[in-house]
């Protein structure tokens, strides 16, 4: 167990002023059994004429406001601290073959469990490419292997055919066009590989969250230097979510904090609104993640 402490901080720049604005933030980390979201604080300026707090579809708390009063700025601040623990895998020898999986997530949603059918099918940022199937094991037995080993397997590929790179890619770059350059960044890697593992009959999903990053030996830690993370997870009926970071190859450990997770990024942004007036506007961001130390 740990303790985990984040500041992401938000702010937008007008070139004029804003009469009205009005926000939605998906930014409160979720509670699960690998992690409690023990303290959550959104500081917001100006501030808001008119809050709201609901859970969406998925399970992700959502915070909206709305700004009636003229600005020329607007900065969002959401603090949290989270108690977090490395998730337990599946037992690798024990593991339920890929095939079986996806036999039992499809008897799961015919019983009767429509949030996991919504993590099945294409949507408009994750579409049916033939380009994503060929990224699954290329041998006869492929679908009889241990899905956490098939899992592997998938970011094996991934961390031989794709490279990190924070100048190829925008918010807005298709997965095609991700597909075709082989570069990209983690919202990229995470939407090829959700593509996959849907192409193949599992259900998987997109993770917003954080990362807790070290920097090189002998060098300070830069305050805000750290950005929001995106990786996969899967469902294994009887087992639950297991997640996998295919930008770092690795299976989620305790140094991920989840915030939301939906069926593509457009489900789990951090915010999203819209402002009347104000001519262009200029985003900063900036997010740091510390460990705490446990009281007594």
């Amino acid at each position: 167990m740990g303790l985990l402490r984040v500041v992401h901080s938000t702010l937008y720049r007008h070139a004029g002023v804003v009469p009205t604005s009005w926000q939605v933030a998906r930014l409160r980390p979720l509670d699960t059994p690998e992690q409690e979201c023990l303290a959550f604080d959104l500081e917001i300026s100006p501030e808001p004429t008119e809050t709201s707090t609901r859970v969406d579809f998925f399970g992700n708390t959502q915070h909206g406001f709305g700004i009636r009063q003229l600005h020329t700025r607007l900065s969002v601040t959401a603090t949290s601290t989270v108690r977090r623990r490395a998730p337990d895998l599946p037992a690798g020898s024990t593991t339920l073959a890929t095939d079986v999986v996806v036999r039992a997530t499809a008897a799961a949603v015919a019983e009767g469990e429509p949030r996991l059918e919504q993590f099945r099918h294409p949507t408009r940022l994750v579409p049916d490419l033939d380009a994503t199937r060929a990224l699954a094991p290329q041998t006869p037995d492929g679908p009889r292997m241990p899905i956490v080993e098939w899992i592997a397997a998938v970011g094996e590929r991934f961390r031989r055919e794709f490279a990190f790179d924070p100048t190829a890619t925008a918010v807005s770059t298709p997965l095609a066009i991700f597909m075709q350059q082989r570069r990209g960044v983690c919202q990229d890697f995470a939407h090829a590989f959700i593509a996959c593992a849907r192409r193949h009959g599992l259900a998987a999903a997109y993770v917003s969250g954080y990362l807790l990053t070290r920097p090189p030996e002998g060098q300070l830690r830069l305050r805000g230097a750290d950005a929001m993370h995106a990786w996969v997870a899967v469902h294994i009926p009887g087992h639950g979510w297991l997640d996998y970071d295919p930008t770092n190859t690795c299976f989620v450990d305790e140094r991920y904090v989840v915030v939301a997770r939906g069926r593509d990024y457009a489900d789990v942004s951090p915010l999203r609104g819209f402002f009347r007036g104000g001519g262009t506007h200029t985003l900063f961001l900036g997010v740091t993640v510390d460990t705490l130390a446990e009281d007594g």
